[in-house]
């Protein structure tokens, strides 16, 4: 979806951001778009940043679906009841109650036979079965620790790439675009940077 045009760089570093990381606290969002803390509080006031996030979140959560349904079909598979009802249902197979008026065949009618004169007869298409909950295997201390691990790098990171776009704002010096950077052109636009701090 498009943005709006007046909005500044660092208003959009925060939606993208926030679209991305939508458990991000504050202050992690505010050092990533180089704003302050209450500037991030006044945008999520304003009834237009709002409205633009929320639709972008939602396109974003869309895209999350084919996994989701991916991973649901695979614990069907495996065997897990609750998985499999809820793949059915999604795609419309699954049908839990059909409701049917009793009318007499041809047949029956040519017999004269009232076997069946009862109303509202129902049947249940597929009998109820008993759902059981898959046990997750807590985690080892070392896949806690490695999580963690990774967690700090990924914010170390994002905080090491914040504190590069603050001084390239400050030298003038264009802020690299978003997306994907090889090595080699994040070298040569901090190597910008440095050179640019050392003019006068």
């Amino acid at each position: 979806m498009n943005l709006p045009d007046k909005w500044k760089p660092s208003k959009v570093r925060a939606l993208e951001f926030m679209t991305t990381y939508p458990s991000a606290k504050m202050e992690e969002v505010a050092e990533e778009s180089g704003v302050t803390k209450s500037t991030i509080h006044l945008w999520m006031r304003d009834p237009e940043f709002v409205e633009v996030f929320y639709q972008k979140y939602m396109v974003s959560f869309g895209s999350k679906l084919p996994s989701i349904l991916n991973a649901m079909i695979r614990e069907a598979e495996a065997g897990n009841v609750q998985a499999g009802r809820l793949i059915l249902e999604h795609s419309g197979k699954l049908i839990k109650r059909v409701e049917i008026n009793n009318t007499k065949s041809p047949f029956e009618k040519f017999l004269g036979q009232d076997a069946y004169e009862a109303e509202d007869a129902e049947f249940t298409v597929m009998p109820e079965r008993p759902i059981y909950e898959k046990k997750m295997k807590p985690k080892t201390k070392a896949q806690e620790k490695a999580e963690l691990r990774k967690i700090e790098k990924a914010m170390e990171k994002r905080r090491e790439s914040a504190k590069w776009r603050t001084r390239a704002m400050k030298v003038g010096v264009e802020v690299l675009s978003q997306g994907r950077k090889t090595p080699n052109q994040i070298k040569e636009w901090r190597e910008k940077v440095e050179k640019a701090e050392i003019l006068p």
